[in-house]
């Protein structure tokens, strides 16, 4: 019996020593977007795709994908896409 009670006592002492870890729920992806000429070098390596940040997005989140902004930036060679954006809440239904 003592043992249980010094474990109920001992068990919140141990939960409140665990860190604390940040958590940031905006992230962001970026795609390559083709623009002028490119060299052959530079074309076969490269994915040049800017559909492909929503379908990275989709893949990161659990929920759907929420976007923020998008900003092109240029490269070289082409430009560089990024998008940001955050995963929507997670909602807990209870009952029907």
């Amino acid at each position: 019996m003592r043992l249980l009670v010094a474990l109920v006592l001992t068990a919140p002492l141990v939960a409140g020593c665990t860190p604390f870890i940040p958590e940031r729920l905006d992230f962001g992806t970026s795609t390559l977007a083709p623009k002028g000429d490119i060299p052959p070098e530079y074309a076969g390596f490269n994915n040049y795709d800017p559909t492909l940040n929503p379908v990275l997005a989709n893949q990161i989140c659990a929920t759907y994908y929420q976007p923020r902004s998008v900003t092109t930036t240029d490269a070289s060679p082409g430009q560089l896409v990024t998008a940001t954006g955050t995963c929507a809440p997670h909602r807990v239904l209870l009952g029907p």
